[in-house]
């Protein structure tokens, strides 16, 4: 909504001016109070007022599709995303009919267009329009300006929305390399593109691409204010989080020995295989916990979520061993900076059970990064109890639908899951009732004469 923000914005000079104007100018101004305090339902009306009366003044056509352009970002607040995306594709017909097919006022439109599509689930018309206000925005105003990343962002979405993985990490670097073109590599600015780019490869299991990223983000923050700078205990704890995520979830990577499959790129053991419950994390995810949990404390007053999340992050680290005991120190410290009081309502991240530790079966996982459109996801519910040390039991099915051979491999894996237990006045608590969906990813079977979707 950032480049919405924007157009608002930018109206007011538009609307302003002579003094036939005075009507639009005042409801204008109106609705952009409205529409600031979040009253969207009273900025409604207004905001079809300015259209007609903007409509009806032949001398303000070059308004009228900020006016609509108003209105749609109006509808979308409200939950109609239908009617935002009429009003958008007006103005962008308005947009194309008088200025051409390469203005760059046909941003706002195209951007407004996709947002709407994307809010009604049609993915794909959401990435075609945003590609296209992308195209003119670096057409009109350079290949790295600064004003088309709300734009990326919005792309992004529409891709990870498709399953268009490689189209949407090309759009991740591409922000990146907007960013270092007008700031530098390793200038502070440049750290929020860093930091999605990394989040972007840890939510697709790429641990070493999002480690080196953060390790980046680390490098970049310490040169402000060392350990005392929270970026950079925050870049700390991430790094630490690839190193057990990858233990957990992909622990063959973790094999100095692993060849890298030519088709797939998953690494593969040699002919000595390994056992991976023999296998360990790095040790460096361990010291950087310690590093930063050190550096905290020295602080004499550290920020006390920081604290909090350092120190549930260095359980989960003990958890993921299986070390639990050694876990509960560290959990039950976080939970008294967390747990909810009269001061702070809100739940802590201990006051239920979390999943820490929980290895998949490696054939549910071989389709998941296919394209959205040719995978099939199917799916089992399981209900039990997290027991005071973390442990799972009395797991019982509760929907499946998936087979009996696919369902057993689930549930063996969840019965050497291991969680964070819940926390009650200050102490571990056993908790019945616990529910996890398991998924299994299949490639569907094209049907003869049709090609298979295309990344």
């Amino acid at each position: 909504m950032i480049l919405l923000r924007a157009l608002l914005l930018g109206a007011a000079g538009l609307l302003a001016g002579a003094a036939d104007t005075d009507a639009r100018q005042e409801a204008w101004e109106q609705f952009r109070s409205l529409y600031a305090g979040g009253q969207y339902a009273e900025a409604l009306p207004l905001a079809r007022t300015i259209v007609e009366l903007t409509g009806a003044a032949p001398e303000h056509e070059l308004e009228l599709p900020i006016a609509l352009g108003n209105l749609g970002a109006t509808q979308l607040r409200l939950g109609d995303p239908a009617g935002a995306l009429a009003s958008y594709r007006q103005a962008l017909d308005l947009v194309e009919t008088t200025q051409g097919i390469a203005s760059r006022r046909l941003v706002g439109p195209l951007a407004g267009v996709g947002t709407a599509h994307a809010a009604l689930g049609q993915h794909d018309e959401a990435a075609l329009h945003l590609a296209r206000a992308l195209a003119v925005s670096r057409r009109a105003d350079g290949l790295f300006n600064l004003e088309q990343m709300p734009l990326i962002e919005l792309l992004v979405d529409a891709q990870m929305a498709l399953g268009n993985w490689q189209l949407a990490e090309r759009e991740r670097i591409y922000a990146l390399r907007v960013g270092e073109q007008n700031y530098g590599y390793d200038d502070p600015r440049t750290l929020p593109m860093v930091t999605r780019l990394a989040r972007f490869y840890e939510s697709l299991a790429q641990f070493a691409a999002a480690r080196s990223l953060y390790l980046r983000l680390r490098d970049i923050s310490m040169k402000e204010s060392g350990l005392q700078n929270p970026t950079t205990i925050r870049a700390m704890l991430a790094i630490a989080r690839t190193y057990r995520l990858q233990f957990t979830l992909d622990p063959e990577s973790l094999l100095e020995n692993a060849e890298v499959n030519p088709i797939t790129g998953a690494p593969t053991l040699r002919q000595t295989e390994v056992d991976v419950g023999l296998l360990r994390p790095h040790r460096g995810g361990e010291q950087l916990l310690e590093k930063a949990l050190a550096a905290l404390r020295a602080a004499g007053d550290p920020p006390r979520e920081l604290l909090a999340e350092t120190l549930v992050e260095m359980g989960d680290w003990k958890t993921a061993l299986g070390r639990t005991a050694e876990a509960l120190p560290f959990y039950r410290e976080g939970d008294t900076l967390t747990a909810a009081t009269a001061d702070r309502p809100q739940p802590g991240p201990l006051a239920l059970p979390r999943q820490v530790f929980y290895r998949p079966p490696p054939a549910s996982l071989r389709a998941r990064k296919s394209p959205a459109g040719a995978v099939l996801v199917r799916r089992a519910e399981f209900s039990f109890t997290v027991a005071a040390d973390g442990t799972t039991g009395d797991i019982t099915v509760v929907s499946s639908e998936m087979g009996d051979g696919q369902r057993a491999q689930l549930q063996r894996a969840l019965e050497r899951a291991l969680y964070s237990p819940r926390f009650e006045g200050g102490e571990p608590r056993a908790t019945e009732g616990v529910h996890f969906t398991a998924q299994w990813y299949e490639e569907e079977e094209t049907p003869a004469g049709e090609s298979a979707p295309r990344q």
